[in-house]
């Protein structure tokens, strides 16, 4: 199997407002974890933009260096389609994080792309579930940042923290690293299935649930029941809601989906018969990303 690796860096960590100034993509073959080829552009945002220090103390990428050195990223659009074309993605915190905001720096522009039908792998998620319960030697929360995961499996950390392609390179050797320790079938999560642009949902055994708020872990179907008036808020005056979340929500309002254009493709709206599921039916690993 041939997976896409992708990290970014960017100008904040507001996913429906900040620029992705780097972004790296590095394909791998899972049989035998050979790199295959990569990408590795620095991103010239459209327009003005600035770079707050304190994201340029972490990234140590400035305004000055992609004035002279980035692209845009309407110019490699048409080579990121063609080099993820039929691949699956892999991210550490992609799902939360990267991949939104690459969809939302795409539409800025008038540009789309396939979400749905691809698997999105995301090693941060993974870890996680690994080390649920865990502790270090002073009895304190094991930390699941990508170095903190790397040198666990591999006794040192990685050199390149925060520039994207060495992030994604670390991004591999974890993966491989979970993989070897719990096989393929521990990696199959149906989450991985979906990504919500604006972070509000998640999908999990064919539900959505929602992964904020006063009623994270709630799925949609149950809040029917328990606060109608939530979901109603959601779509009519959240004012972070995206129209993919709204396209889900609406059937189950008795709407039609009025922004489907942006939604991703989603299962038809299940029967309550008998289905009712009750609040924390997944766990807070289930909702980590968001």
């Amino acid at each position: 199997m041939q997976l896409v690796c992708f990290d970014t860096e960017t100008t904040g960590l507001d996913v429906q407002k900040e620029h992705i100034i780097q972004l790296s993509l590095v394909k791998v073959d899972t049989e035998d974890w050979r790199i295959i080829d990569q990408r590795d552009w620095y991103i010239l945002p459209e327009g003005e933009f600035t770079i707050p220090a304190e994201a340029e103390a972490v990234h140590h990428i400035s305004k000055q260096f992609l004035l002279e050195n980035g692209v845009s990223l309407r110019s490699v659009y048409d080579e990121l389609i063609a080099f993820t074309d039929g691949c699956d993605f892999l991210s550490y915190n992609g799902n939360g994080y990267d991949a939104p905001i690459l969809h939302y720096n795409l539409a800025r522009l008038g540009l789309d792309f396939r979400f749905d039908g691809r698997t999105w792998y995301d090693a941060l998620l993974l870890e996680r579930i690994h080390t649920a319960g865990m502790v270090d030697e002073n009895g304190e929360k094991l930390h699941n940042n990508l170095t903190s995961a790397y040198t666990r499996y591999y006794g040192h950390p990685f050199e390149g923290a925060h520039n994207s392609l060495d992030d994604v390179m670390a991004t591999i050797e974890v993966f491989k690293a979970q993989v070897a320790t719990h096989g393929w079938e521990w990696v199959q999560r149906d989450e991985f299935g979906f990504i919500c642009f604006d972070r509000w949902l998640c999908r999990k055994g064919g539900y959505y649930y929602l992964t904020q708020g006063g009623h994270k872990g709630e799925s949609i179907e149950s809040m029917m029941t328990i606060d109608r008036s939530y979901l109603e808020w959601l779509v009519d005056k959240c004012q972070w809601t995206d129209p993919q979340t709204k396209a889900i929500i609406e059937p189950y309002l008795g709407r039609e989906k009025k922004s489907a254009s942006r939604a991703q493709k989603s299962e038809t709206k299940p029967s309550s018969r008998g289905k009712k599921r009750a609040k924390g039916t997944i766990t807070d690993a289930d909702l980590s990303l968001f």
